[in-house]
């Protein structure tokens, strides 16, 4: 497939070369110093005026009566939220507790805010069983089933647990009504990281297995662009195929398929990139490779990534409202006719939205994930708790590597080298580093095809990668 020149030279343009030696090049940055705080506070936000549709059924669930409500012109109200801000040097997260959620993550590296934050929070009908749905942005976690479940309706509980030197932490809890399972999640950022931690753990106190499902729907426009997800923006994830999920409105993706399947390969599947939605839809990882997901903005190079432990998380699905939805579309959701969209990129217990976990009496599952945003990779192939990272083959010969740390890293040592000489292209030692907007990246060239980026901490062997063409050739369908 052709291959747009211009960008390619872009690409090496703004990286360094490598020493034609070989010898080992010494990261070792002076960690900055900066803000570590917890602050209690209030926000207001601008929202639909529904508060006198609301009715409660028998069990204590918020619902909608949708003929006290136009759905296209709910007034406005201005609310005032309880707060938490949580802040370092390199991140800022604001959470709204009472409602169990994660409101704002601004990127301090950057300044870009990296959630989706309506500029009015309309409510929306669904086909969940409250039949409706705040649009508030952010970061939810949901039980008990699919289609935002119901806990995002209900009043959470929380508590700050921690307000240290070495770490802030808020936990927040909340019973879902229908069947009476808890959950418990405590978000705690870190003095010399980048991203927030989150650790989930669900509780069946009951005398009876429930069947449910657990999913995080972060709704992210990487790049921090105020009006929405831009055309370039890449949905990258570790797995070898994606699946039409059997709904109508899913149909239109049928047609990346030559005969029409369901079931598609997604390495090169114009689906990765934004401006080929050409409608609203769900589109289900078959099976994920490895523990984590990101949506990448081309255009800032700049994304943001879930990282989880996959033996626990096996779903993941993504929603978008489609590339140029109509005037309406866009002010349902975000209170803006302009706005261009966001990504929910789904994360679940189970596989997909119709399968279900289940957990016996008395028993609890807990697992802890991170999300982080990261800069100047031009896209991500491998992404942990320390780093995100990619490696690129930009033409016959030549090669680029970019890394961006996720926080404060010490002793990482990074290499390419050829499996069948033996030869090394590249060594990087990274005593100490942190993510900078200044961050470089290497190209070499090499005549050898077959060839391994390897990466270490501490001596043990964290991921080893081969090359991949930049995405470039997705971007220019």
């Amino acid at each position: 497939m052709k291959i747009n020149r211009l960008t390619i030279s872009g690409l090496i343009l703004i990286t360094v070369c490598c020493n034609p030696n070989r010898e080992i090049i010494h990261i070792n940055d002076t960690p900055i110093e900066g803000a570590f705080s917890l602050q209690r506070t209030e926000i207001d936000i601008l929202q639909s005026n529904f508060d006198s549709t609301i009715y409660r059924d028998e069990i204590g669930y918020p619902h909608i009566d949708f003929t006290k409500l136009q759905i296209d012109n709910q007034g406005k109200i201005i609310k005032t939220y309880d707060a938490i801000i949580l802040e370092n040097k390199f991140i800022k997260v604001t959470l709204l507790p009472d409602k169990g959620k994660l409101y704002s993550f601004i990127y301090k590296v950057t300044g870009n805010e990296e959630f989706f934050i309506p500029e009015i929070a309309n409510i929306l009908g669904s086909p969940n069983k409250l039949g409706w749905w705040f649009v508030l942005g952010g970061v939810e976690y949901t039980l008990p089933d699919e289609e935002h479940g119901e806990t995002w309706a209900t009043a959470w509980k929380w508590e700050v647990v921690e307000d240290s030197p070495k770490k802030k932490a808020v936990m927040m809890n909340v019973k879902e009504l229908r069947f009476g399972l808890m959950e418990s999640i405590t978000i705690s950022i870190f003095p010399d990281k980048a991203y927030y931690e989150a650790h989930i753990s669900i509780t069946n106190p009951t005398d009876s297995t429930i069947k449910f499902q657990h999913w995080i729907n972060p709704m992210w426009v990487p790049g921090g662009k105020k009006d929405g997800l831009t055309p370039n923006t890449e949905f990258i994830i570790p797995t070898n195929d994606v699946y039409v999920t059997e709904r109508s409105f899913n149909n239109w993706m049928l047609s990346y398929s030559q005969e029409g399947k369901r079931l598609q390969p997604y390495e090169n599947n114009p689906m990765r990139i934004f401006k080929n939605w050409e409608n609203s839809g769900d589109l289900l990882a078959w099976e994920l490779e490895k523990g984590f997901y990101s949506a990448f903005c081309h255009e800032e190079n700049e994304g943001i990534v879930r990282i989880f432990p996959v033996e626990m998380n096996s779903g993941c699905n993504i929603w978008t409202f489609g590339y140029n939805p109509t005037p309406r579309q866009r002010k349902r959701f975000s209170g803006n006719e302009s706005h261009k969209g966001y990504v929910e990129m789904w994360g679940g217990i189970t596989h997909g939205f119709d399968k279900y976990y289940s957990l016996e009496p008395g028993k609890s599952i807990h697992w802890t994930e991170l999300m982080y945003p990261y800069i100047k990779t031009k896209g991500l192939h491998f992404a942990n708790n320390d780093f995100a990272v990619s490696f690129l083959k930009v033409d016959s010969i030549t090669y680029a590597v970019n890394l961006c740390p996720s926080g404060d890293i010490k002793k990482i040592n990074l290499k390419v080298e050829s499996p069948v000489s033996k030869k090394k292209y590249l060594q990087v030692f990274y005593k100490s580093a942190f993510p900078k907007k200044t961050l470089k990246g290497y190209t070499f060239t090499s005549e050898e095809e077959d060839l391994d980026l390897i990466i270490c901490k501490k001596g043990k062997e964290i991921i080893r990668l081969k090359p991949k063409p930049p995405a470039i050739y997705l971007l220019e369908k």
